[in-house]
């Protein structure tokens, strides 16, 4: 494992081609596997997606099969998932014999207005509205959710989640890109704003976050061949 400079000051960040502790959790450690779902098509098109209810694509189908044998060696204690269709369906390849729990809290944010536009040059004016307005905290873009509503229910699932796994173990929460910065922000006390604008996860990447008591977490991204520039 390479080891890389220090994260925000307080958290070890480490990049690995395989996760580490891929077996039984170390007794009051509690690991939190972090994915975002696989590819739709609106991923592929670059459209926004917001909380539009779409389902995986070919694409898609075939990371969260191949997420499912990364992460073979891992038993989950339980599996928590988004309550959109592209979560679920992730989280279901990889489920094995643990429960899957859809958690709404988890649902990715409604864009308003801006969902559904396209995230390049044939939206550009709209495009480049939202890119001011997103990380705006109350600012809940013509229709949709504000930023702050959002952080408050993903930290509300948060919450829930360690309370049922305060003694350790292994878990798995399978969601969504404007999401899972939410829950990074939950776990390690980064501002929201800052979280969403820095923390940029691609379809089917995972994060593992340790959480120690009396230690600061610590965090891994995997690393895979068609991401070795990253090592």
């Amino acid at each position: 494992m390479k080891m890389h400079h220090r994260f925000l000051g307080a958290l070890a960040l480490a990049t690995a081609l395989v996760l580490p502790s891929a077996h039984a959790a170390e007794k009051g450690v509690l690991d939190i596997y972090l994915v975002r779902h696989g590819q739709t098509n609106w991923n592929l098109e670059k459209k926004l997606q917001g909380a539009t209810d779409n389902a995986l694509n070919e694409t898609g189908t075939k990371q969260a099969n191949e997420l499912g044998q990364k992460l073979a060696g891992v038993k989950f204690d339980q599996i928590y998932s988004s309550g959109l269709r592209r979560a679920k369906d992730t989280a279901a390849a990889f489920a094995g014999s643990a429960k899957v729990t859809p958690m709404p809290e988890l649902n990715e944010r409604s864009f308003g207005k801006f969902e559904g536009i396209y995230e390049d040059e044939r939206s550009a004016a709209e495009f480049a509205e939202f890119g001011k307005r997103v990380t705006v905290l109350d600012d809940s873009l013509d229709g949709g959710e504000s930023l702050q509503s959002q952080a408050t229910r993903v930290q509300t699932a948060v919450n829930s989640i360690r309370q049922q796994h305060g003694k350790g173990g292994n878990i798995a929460i399978v969601a969504h890109g404007g999401v899972n910065p939410l829950v990074l922000s939950a776990l390690l006390d980064i501002p929201v704003a800052e979280a969403v604008s820095r923390i940029k996860q691609g379809n089917d990447e995972v994060y593992l976050v340790r959480l120690r008591e009396g230690q600061s977490p610590s965090v891994w991204k995997q690393v895979v061949r068609g991401t070795l520039e990253q090592l």
